[in-house]
């Protein structure tokens, strides 16, 4: 390498130090160890014949060149031909740079592309800042650059991205590099598929249940006012006691006698999680509580046994934002914790001694919010039984379980084998598999906790230890823990005098809304007319107006307590599409997108406001008709 060429190396990789000093400070902290200890036999940027660089790689004993040797450019045409159609503000992902040839033809075909790198291997990574200046790429549109092998890393700024960006989302790939590195492309392309799948499921929960979580929080409000908060009241006061949690995995049938004899001679609190419940009346066994979560109307059959029977020693722990129907007519005692997903309590109340209150954190599973509660009041060892998260057989559910039905040939078809207990295959579903995966991430989260896996055959859950019940019985359960009547207690004294403060405010908010979606609706008006009338300036100036009412909405106490999460999807693809529409440079387009994009936003918001009006009256005469007989 001749002189000048290497001054022109250390100019360029100085200058883009800076650049990710600057605006990517992580990746700068990655490869910077590497610069005083690169392995020059492991890859060398080489000269070919031609005057062309290409980047060698010693792999294995065998070095393979990530560029053509006779002419990179007109190869990194070729790899940019087999991408077509691609919009205008479509969102791409670079993997792997080499020297950057495939990514300077791709850019220069489609200017327009809002863009990440991604390069595994620090060393490649290395040599393409030593030889590539960044000042040379369109900046603008340059939104991350990430490097190596941490999946934790990768994960959350693939997860941002697929936030971002829920359209027009393109991966392009240097081809040698992944036949170079084969092991790190499949673990980026099976974690980019698995991040969809997550936040495609995360979508569809939230769009599913956005509106039912709030009212339901709304509806149950008066329970809330009424019982216990089982956190409030109890927290930390069965420290080191035993607890079993009791799901309806078919291996609990096994466990009936076993946990007949624990709950005979109160040697375990054993709480039942969703429709265990039901195998436990079966069998004439009645939990010391059950609790529910779930947020759909269909919640309410667990419990239709209960109800009939008119059962009142079992009681209830609902999260606040359960389908209000669950809690109808419940024969027994019931106390609360405030769920995640309970905008309205997490508003109106606090108590004297804490403006924070404790709550539990929404999962896809009752189990795991129980997991979390049982943690929170002191429990431990947590035992876990009938919790399969798998299909044994043909059976998905315990006896009792009524409304279970058998796996059908098709979900064995399309079911995923796991690890069982014993190490072993055993197959199971998304949806169960989901669940064990947060329980698994709940237990990482307390490293003190001990927890036992009782479940015969079920899938493997990292972090238990997995011990037949018998055994649990000789080695942990030796003498009657359970008081008597454990959950009786007062309805909590919430500070009914920031209720009264809270209430006050919400109505002159309330108040404020019909004046803000008439705003909002004036604002997108004479913006149509506007742009229509090709009065691009004065569209501009109208812009900011939008804004101003949209921060006024944002703030407003209605709407973010109840409108806004009940719209939280829409809400979030309007907030990451604002990028996009601001850098449309078509102003009609822009305008008409902008247009387009907010009203039906407003349209929706509009709807659940008058939705919700008479819930609202409902529910602030009973908040007055509470203070009236404490204060």
């Amino acid at each position: 390498m001749n002189w000048q060429i290497g001054r022109q190396i250390q100019v360029i990789l100085v200058d883009n130090i800076n650049i990710l000093k600057d605006g990517y400070p992580k990746v700068w902290d990655k490869i910077k160890d590497y610069e005083d200890n690169l392995d020059s036999n492991y890859i060398k940027v080489e000269e070919t014949k031609k005057g062309f660089k290409t980047l060698s790689i010693n792999k294995d004993g065998k070095n393979m060149y990530m560029h053509s040797k006779y002419n990179p450019f007109r190869e990194a045409e070729a790899i940019v031909d087999e991408y077509e159609n691609i919009e205008e503000g479509t969102n791409v992902i670079f993997y792997g740079t080499g020297l950057g040839y495939h990514i300077d033809a791709f850019l220069k075909r489609y200017p327009n592309v809002n863009y990440y790198i991604y390069e595994p291997i620090p060393e490649v990574l290395y040599a393409y800042l030593s030889n590539k200046s960044l000042k040379e790429l369109p900046s603008k549109n340059l939104m991350d650059i990430i490097v190596g092998l941490d999946e934790e890393e990768i994960a959350n700024c693939l997860g941002n991205f697929i936030d971002k960006n829920r359209r027009n989302v393109q991966i392009v790939e240097l081809p040698i590099h992944k036949q170079i590195f084969p092991d790190e492309y499949k673990k980026f392309l099976k974690l980019f598929k698995k991040i969809i799948k997550d936040k495609r499921s995360g979508i569809y929960t939230d769009y599913a249940f956005q509106k039912r979580w709030i009212i339901n929080s709304m509806k149950n409000f008066r329970e809330v006012l009424s019982t216990p908060n089982v956190i409030i009241e109890k927290k930390g006061e069965f420290k080191d006691k035993p607890a079993i949690l009791v799901a309806a995995g078919p291996s609990l049938n096994e466990e009936i006698e076993n946990i007949k004899y624990i709950k005979e001679k109160g040697l375990a609190y054993i709480f039942s999680v969703g429709s265990a419940i039901n195998t436990l009346i079966y069998h004439d066994i009645y939990p010391d509580a059950a609790t529910t979560y779930d947020p759909t109307e269909n919640n309410q059959k667990v419990f239709a046994k209960v109800k009939e029977k008119g059962i009142k020693d079992i009681p209830m722990i609902f999260g606040s934002s359960v389908g209000y129907e669950t809690i109808l007519g419940y024969p027994g005692e019931k106390c609360h914790m405030i769920t995640s997903q309970d905008t309205v309590s997490n508003y109106f109340l606090k108590t004297e001694e804490s403006d924070r209150l404790d709550i539990v954190l929404d999962a896809p599973s009752i189990a795991v919010v129980t997991f979390q509660l049982l943690y929170t009041l002191g429990f431990n060892p947590i035992i876990l039984a009938g919790q399969n998260f798998a299909y044994r057989g043909k059976e998905r559910h315990s006896e009792g379980v009524y409304y279970s039905s058998e796996v059908t040939e098709q979900e064995m078809e399309n079911g995923i084998w796991v690890k069982d207990v014993y190490g072993n295959e055993v197959l199971t579903n998304e949806g169960f598999n989901n669940m064990r995966n947060q329980m698994e991430l709940y237990i990482k989260r307390f490293p003190n906790l001990e927890v036992i896996n009782t479940t015969k055959g079920g899938a493997n859950i990292e972090g238990t230890t997995f011990m037949e019940l018998e055994e649990v019985m000789d080695k942990y359960l030796k003498e009657k823990v359970v008081l008597d009547n454990w959950l009786e207690g007062n309805k909590t004294n919430y500070d009914r005098e920031y209720l009264k403060s809270q209430l006050e405010k919400m109505d002159k908010a309330y108040d404020e809304t019909k004046k803000l979606v008439k705003d909002y609706y004036s604002a997108l008006d004479k913006i149509l007319m506007l742009v229509k009338n090709k009065n691009f300036n004065q569209a501009e100036k109208m812009y900011v107006k939008l804004d101003e009412v949209t921060t006024k909405i944002e703030n407003n106490d209605f709407f973010k307590t109840f409108i806004l999460p009940m719209n939280r999807v829409n809400y979030k693809i309007l907030a990451n599409s604002i990028d996009s529409l601001n850098a449309e440079k078509n102003p009609l387009t822009k305008g008409l997108r902008i247009v387009d994009s907010f009203r039906n936003f407003i349209d929706l918001c509009n709807r659940d406001i008058e939705m919700i009006e008479p819930i609202y009256e409902e529910m602030k005469e009973e908040i007055i008709f509470l203070l009236r007989m404490i204060l």
